[in-house]
């Protein structure tokens, strides 16, 4: 049992060691909302690699962190979703679209269009195949 705690703690010092790259990234503002001024965190996107890299990580808020694991996000306070899913780094898109899929499965009707219209990268394509 303390293999395992060993290897998670060193994968999530790996994992902390992406926020400055990140951070530059973002321009100091959650990757998602576009929240400024307010405390950040690393989120990895999966199926993330067993060796964290700033590709499969993204730079989020609390809010946007706790909506990205929610199985019923509130559709009201996510219409940003609408700009971010045309993001050009894969790692936002497919979260953004990810978002909107358990929207959509809820019967948000603009969600259910956003993901009708969005163009996706052939990356965030085959990213969103591997679920």
């Amino acid at each position: 049992m303390a293999k395992g705690f060993q290897k998670n703690r060193e994968h999530k010092d790996k994992v902390a060691l992406l926020g400055k790259s990140l951070i530059r990234r973002s321009g100091k503002k959650c990757e998602l909302c576009s929240a400024s001024g307010v405390s950040l965190m690393v989120a990895e996107v999966d199926p993330a690699p067993a060796v964290p890299d700033e590709d499969h990580a993204i730079m989020v808020c609390g809010r946007c962190q706790t909506v990205m694991g929610a199985d019923k996000p509130d559709a009201g306070e996510l219409r940003f979703l609408e700009s971010v899913i045309w993001s050009e780094i894969p790692a936002v898109q497919v979260s953004a679209v990810r978002i909107c899929q358990k929207l959509a499965k809820t019967g948000v009707d603009w969600a259910e269009t956003l993901l009708e219209t969005v163009y996706l990268s052939p990356e965030a394509e085959a990213w969103l195949q591997k679920e």
